[in-house]
């Protein structure tokens, strides 16, 4: 590396990343063994590590065992110099988590989001929450390196407009939020992401899709969206709104999308239209107390007696789903479907008859799965994103 061509600053900080990088995802070793490794000199490394460790990026922790001779000093990265933040819009409350470069996740806390008029608001009682979970853990604004928030919609990464917003979406664009968030955090690099493209990368990168190269999220919530990862990455199409399988059409007899047909919100009107439901008033137990969702513990109650009419609904949903997720995986070789949402808290076998549908209609072998990050995959897409942003440029701190 130090005997390339260049400008001495590029190289060494060049040299330097590769370092930091190296010491971020193997963990604690030793001067030598870095020079063994980059084929460096020891001056060269000695010189980098030691501005490393003046920059806080680095940290020597002791001395390590030897066969003979003196034992070397061992170094490791600080996964202390810096702290990310990660929000989640995609439900009724806004959802966020502090966590150090470890993801050792440090606070977290929750915003329900109908208290709030406008979008400049919610942020701004998101900025006293993130101020008053580093005080409460004695840290400085300044070590707050990256926010990235998954909000609902397609997100423009060229102007950071966010088309088809949540209801109390009332600001022209994120840029304007981004801006309220970099007046509180001047050293803070602010990420915008579509919640479901978060999703798929939490689940790829800590979750059920590692070391899957070609998958899909789906969420069925009260929408119904789609992240892809394609040979690794997350496929975003190009005008940002790719996945949006809520849109499609599952029979040219009617004019209802999928999402009119099997997201939470659909289920609750099948329950409500449904004759029998009514007539019999088992309405009452299905259905929130505002009659806007659905109750699920009931609605689980009642499938685990094989109710009739409630495993039929099911059966049309998870009929028509398994349909498009069909000729998703056949276009485009799909290894790993995960399911996510609260549509996977009912407790019908959606795997089984998933596997069913798509294995049957298609001539390749696909897998489906249950979101394993415990409704935190998003937050974790977001943890992904920073860390990737960080280390691409972690010497130049």
């Amino acid at each position: 590396m130090e005997n390339k061509a260049g400008n001495p600053k590029t190289i060494r900080e060049n040299n330097q990343k590769v370092l930091a990088q190296y010491l971020f995802k193997h963990g604690t070793t030793s001067r030598a063994q870095l020079s063994k490794v980059f084929h460096l000199s020891s001056p060269s490394v000695y010189k980098n590590i030691a501005q490393l460790i003046d920059q806080n990026i680095v940290l020597e922790i002791g001395e390590g065992g030897s066969a003979g001779g003196r034992r070397p000093m061992l170094i490791s990265f600080n996964y202390d110099m810096g702290y990310i933040v990660s929000m989640d819009l995609k439900g009724e409350y806004l959802k966020l988590a502090l966590a150090n470069l470890e993801l050792t996740v440090i606070g977290r806390d929750e915003i329900l989001i109908r208290d709030y008029q406008s979008g400049q608001d919610l942020f701004a009682k998101s900025i006293e929450i993130i101020n008053d979970l580093m005080q409460k853990n004695h840290i400085n604004a300044s070590n707050l390196l990256s926010i990235v928030m998954g909000v609902p919609g397609s997100v423009n990464q060229q102007t950071g407009q966010v088309n088809m917003p949540p209801i109390w979406f009332n600001v022209g664009d994120m840029k304007r939020i981004e801006d309220l968030i970099c007046q509180a955090y001047p050293t803070c690099k602010v990420i915008i992401k579509n919640d479901i493209n978060l999703a798929a990368i939490g689940e790829m990168r800590y979750g059920i899709g590692t070391g899957c190269k070609n998958l899909i999220y789906v969420s069925v919530d009260m929408g119904v969206g789609a992240g892809m990862i394609m040979d690794g990455n997350l496929y975003e199409g190009s005008r940002f709104s790719s996945g949006e399988i809520g849109y499609s059409r599952t029979s040219l007899q009617t004019t209802k999308t999928l999402e009119d047909e099997i997201s939470i919100r659909a289920i609750t009107e099948h329950i409500k239209e449904h004759e029998g439901i009514n007539q019999d008033g088992r309405i009452d137990k299905f259905l929130s107390k505002d009659r806007k969702t659905i109750n699920i513990p009931e609605i689980n109650k009642a499938l685990v007696k094989q109710d009739v009419d409630l495993l039929k609904i099911m059966e049309d949903a998870i009929n028509k789903l398994g349909l498009i997720l069909s000729n998703i995986c056949a276009l485009l070789d799909i290894e790993l479907i995960i399911i996510g949402g609260k549509i996977v808290d009912i407790d019908y076998d959606i795997k089984t008859k998933l596997d069913q549908i798509i294995n049957t209609n298609i001539p390749i072998e696909v897998k489906t799965g249950f979101s394993s990050l415990n409704d935190d995959e998003i937050i974790f897409g977001g943890f992904a994103l920073s860390l990737d942003e960080i280390l691409k440029k972690i010497a130049i701190y």
